[in-house]
């Protein structure tokens, strides 16, 4: 079952992004978008006519809003980031990586990794390749224990990356996951 879209322009707050206060009007717009969704939409953050925007307005909406994610404070079938240029996703990966975060991207329909970290750079390049996959089947794809790419899988999941349903109980009474990258749902 796909899930349904909401697409979020970011351009209505202005060309040129400075101020915590703004910042914190477009995150609050977002949440209240995501809540009145539909449940389990996909969230496209759309930065298209967008020039520019400063680190603290980048903190101040996007930091928070994926520290809420990953909080469980916020909920949602996945998160992309949508039409960075370089200026705006210089912004994001310093403001991502000062908070140990990471985000979803699409460059044209190309899923990339922002604020990464070298280990979830090397899972990414993976779950690329592996499309619709078990952690076991990750563990082996990188000679990783399952314990290490579980961990990986967490940190993508709780930046709304991945979609993560349970299978099945595993035929060793656990609880087992299949894990999409969200750029190839709906």
């Amino acid at each position: 079952m796909d899930s349904a879209a909401l697409d979020f322009p970011v351009r209505r707050f202005g060309a040129f992004l400075a101020t915590r206060s703004k910042a914190r009007q477009a995150r609050e717009d977002l949440a209240g978008a995501i809540q009145a969704a539909i449940a389990g939409s996909v969230v496209t953050i759309d930065f298209d006519g967008v020039e520019a925007m400063t680190i603290s307005f980048a903190d101040e909406f996007l930091g928070k809003f994926y520290t809420a994610l990953g909080a469980g404070d916020l909920t949602t079938a996945g998160v992309r980031l949508a039409g960075l240029n370089e200026e705006t996703r210089e912004a994001v990966a310093i403001c991502l990586e000062r908070r140990d975060l990471v985000a979803l991207a699409l460059e044209g329909n190309v899923p990339t990794l922002v604020g990464r970290t070298e280990p979830l750079l090397e899972t990414f390049e993976a779950v690329l390749q592996l499309h619709e996959f078990r952690a076991a089947d990750l563990a082996a794809q990188l000679s990783i224990t399952a314990q290490n790419a579980n961990n990986r899988l967490k940190r993508l999941v709780d930046a709304a990356a991945l979609k993560r349903r349970q299978a099945a109980v595993s035929n060793r009474g656990g609880k087992e996951f299949v894990y999409t990258l969200v750029a190839y749902t709906n």
